[in-house]
């Protein structure tokens, strides 16, 4: 039951709730109660997670203003931080966006954590506030309520002159129709976006990307706004908080102990086929270096008491709270950073910067700098969460300037101590916005994208910094000025960047404009990554019945002979799609053959895609449970969904990145005593589960009772076709008794030691 993303322990009056509700009825009536009970009691039962740094060695972490606050950052030669907006203009930030002239649309989670009991939390305090600039001196000095009364909102975006705004398990759309800043209309678009009952994990994000859909981490759907209408087709489940793009439209996304994943390839491909498809290319670990390198001592993390969690001088070890993804887009600092991917670690005050590397279309990256971050504070109340680039070409950092990072559901003993005792939970409502600067180049000017008319959209298009391309698409996307056409055609086939004449095709397909004409140009450009746009682009145009269409497939399947990674990766994905025929199938199996192991996957994949359905054989099913038995699976089954659930997924399969699968795993069917010492202690790999590698490190879960361990082991053992025997209370007090002096987390070879 390892993770990777190392949930936190549940709290003891969670699990104590479950244990008191034996029944079906009082159990759906037990986990309406659990938010109540755990506000109210935390975790004060776990007594065995020692402290690992002397409170001696302990500095100081009073509120600073931002001033002060400042003084404690460390960045390379040349960087500089600047104030953009801190409180009382913005409190408890968490997500920003920049409108088409460059006001910040804030969202602010006032709720969130008011103390270590979160009580308060469910509160209307949540708001969405604009932000101007009116002396253009670069730091916000007007603020305006967009949007107040939300409940724990979680993201917000843009989109056809409104604002979508995240309220779990609400999606909004919200404008403002006469002009006065503030919401005027509120249309439901989603019912299921995300829940409150677990904040760590539900669905943000928000992100329209380069194929004009709009993604989220932590949620299955992508949604599409066409002509007034809101599309909504399944997606891959990615990420934990924050997602991104880069200039090519792939997507980057993380989990709170793994920094950096990417898909390589578009999600589309599985999107028809179920959330459980597999495909070689999505949710890649892009970055597999997770140390981190904080300038102050971090004993205020949640699992700080763990021996491996805190290095010897007390400073983080490793991620623990990655989130908030960026790729930099823009064009102000020296070349070297263009593409880099910066990453967030709010419990390590510190901000991380990977180099990325591609070859033969798969994405790695490092960490430039030996020993040491991109961004590091001493102040232990900076709390980077979200990055993003911005229309003048600086990077903005959203710091939540919290006390508390961790949320009352996985708050540990140890944690919650280091709150209490060190006051981090007060004062409350602070929070600031930031942009990082180069001295090699000032940041560029406000736009007005707003006022501007379809020919200069056109030509923002050409810009060098990525917001700007992004806005004018999504806004000539959204205006479908037909006398944009011709030029947009213009530049798809001769724009001097080939990520111009990708914004440009994107552009046309928003519109509905693509023709066989720039399809064919498009397949035949100089540049790979135009080419596989190409491809994809062209599946629809190869489905009709048009008469270019022959001609049109005749150059598909001649790009057999391009040797590029990005086009075959492509060509095999999209022969899967379009319509069979011996041709297309003799080059499917050639592809196969490929050395390119994604080019060979997506092969097998799409072409496994166009064959009929098998039948399934029916789940194995192991010995009759007693009834007693039966009653130890159903209370399981609850407390599963309430501690398992979040990263292993309903369906036991897990998550890339996140956590490994329950259902056929060797580690579930396996000696029940191997599974209980995991539940109780914790689990540090390197572990193997069905034949795949695992860097993870779950958290122990000891604080469960003797009888819930029974419970939810026996409920995985025997759930998804799962054969495993119960387990008893009984094994489970016994193996108690035989580790009580044990603290460190289990490894894959203490385990195999074991029969």
């Amino acid at each position: 039951m390892g993770a990777q993303v190392r949930p936190n322990p549940p709290t003891t009056a969670l699990v104590k709730m479950i244990a008191l509700k034996k029944s079906l009825g009082a159990l759906l009536m037990g986990l309406f109660l659990v938010a109540t009970a755990f506000a109210q009691n935390g975790d004060h039962g776990v007594t065995n997670q020692p402290m690992r740094v002397a409170k001696e060695k302990i500095p100081p972490a009073p509120p600073l203003s931002p001033a002060d606050e400042m003084k404690t950052f460390k960045l390379p030669p040349g960087f500089q931080v600047e104030l953009v907006a801190s409180e009382p203009l913005v409190e408890v930030p968490i997500a920003l966006t920049f409108d088409p002239n460059g006001r910040i649309y804030v969202l602010e989670m006032r709720g969130f954590m008011p103390n270590p009991e979160a009580i308060g939390e469910k509160e209307p305090v949540g708001r969405v506030t604009i932000l101007e600039d009116t002396d253009g001196d670069g730091r916000m000095d007007k603020r305006t309520t967009f949007l107040d009364g939300l409940v724990m909102p979680r993201a917000l975006t843009l989109v056809r002159g409104g604002v979508l705004v995240a309220e779990p398990p609400h999606l909004w759309f919200c404008r403002d129709k006469d002009g006065d800043g503030k919401c005027d209309e509120k249309i439901e678009v989603a019912t299921d976006y995300g829940s409150q009952a677990n904040p760590e994990h539900t669905a943000n994000g928000l992100l329209w990307a380069l194929d004009n859909w709009i993604y989220s981490a932590n949620y299955t759907f992508r949604l599409r706004n066409t002509d007034g209408r809101w599309l909504k087709e399944p997606t891959i489940n990615r990420g934990q908080w924050g997602i991104a793009q880069d200039d090519f439209g792939r997507l980057f996304f993380n989990s709170n102990s793994d920094q950096l994943r990417a898909d390589f390839i578009p999600s589309y491909y599985v999107n028809k086929r179920g959330m459980t498809a597999k495909l070689k290319g999505l949710n890649e670990q892009v970055a597999k270096d997770q140390a981190t390198w904080p300038i102050r001592v971090n004993p205020g993390v949640n699992r700080g008491y763990e021996p491996k969690q805190l290095r010897d001088d007390g400073t983080l070890a490793t991620v623990t709270a990655a989130c908030g993804p960026v790729i930099y887009r823009g064009d102000i600092y020296p070349e070297e950073f263009k593409g880099n991917a910066f990453v967030c670690e709010p419990s390590g005050n510190i901000v991380k910067r990977n180099v990325l590397t591609e070859k033969d279309g798969v994405i790695t990256g490092k960490n430039p700098y030996a020993s040491s971050e991109f961004l590091a504070s001493t102040d232990e109340r900076f709390r980077p969460v979200n990055l993003y680039t911005g229309p003048d070409g600086a990077l903005y950092l959203v710091d939540m300037y919290h006390g508390i990072l961790q949320h009352r559901i996985y708050m540990t003993s140890y944690l919650r101590k280091q709150v209490e005792e060190r006051g981090l939970d007060k004062p409350q409502n602070q929070g600031r916005i930031y942009r990082i600067v180069h001295k090699s180049k000032k940041p560029g000017p406000k736009p007005s994208l707003a006022q501007a008319s379809p020919a200069e959209l056109v030509k923002a298009l050409t810009h060098p910094n990525g917001w700007w391309r992004d806005t004018a698409q999504r806004l000539l996307v959204e205006k479908a000025d037909a006398t944009t056409v011709v030029s947009l055609k213009q530049l798809a086939a001769s724009g001097t960047q080939p990520i111009h004449r990708l914004h440009a095709l994107w552009v046309l397909e928003g519109m509905g404009k693509l023709d066989a004409s720039v399809l064919t140009i498009a397949l035949g450009d100089g540049d790979p990554k135009v080419r596989a746009a190409g491809l994809r682009l062209v599946e629809t145009s190869l489905k009709s019945s048009k008469a270019e269409t022959a001609a049109l497939r005749a150059k598909v399947l001649d790009m057999a002979k391009d040797n590029a990674a990005d086009v075959q990766i492509q060509l095999a994905l999209t022969l899967g799609e379009i319509a069979p025929d011996p041709q297309s199938k003799e080059l499917l199996a050639k592809l196969s053959q490929s050395e390119l192991d994604l080019a060979k996957e997506g092969a097998k994949f799409s072409a496994a895609s166009r064959e009929p359905a098998k039948p399934q054989p029916a789940l194995a099913k192991g010995p009759a449970l007693s009834a007693e038995d039966q009653k130890r699976f159903e209370s399981g089954k609850a407390m599963y969904e309430a501690t398992c659930l979040a990263c292993h997924q309903p369906h036991g399969l897990g998550q890339e990145g996140l956590a490994p699968p329950l259902v056929g795993s060797e580690w579930v069917a396996g000696p029940e005593n191997r599974l209980i010492r995991i539940v109780m202690h914790g689990l540090r790999g390197p572990i193997k589960v069905k034949k795949q590698a695992y860097e993870l490190d779950m958290p122990a879960l000891g604080v469960l009772e003797d009888e819930q361990i029974a419970d939810v082991l026996t409920y995985v053992r025997r759930e998804w076709g799962n054969t495993g025997a119960p387990v008893t209370v009984s094994t489970v007090k016994r193996i108690r008794e035989e580790t009580a002096k044990r603290e460190d987390a289990w490894t894959e070879a203490d385990l195999l030691r074991l029969k």
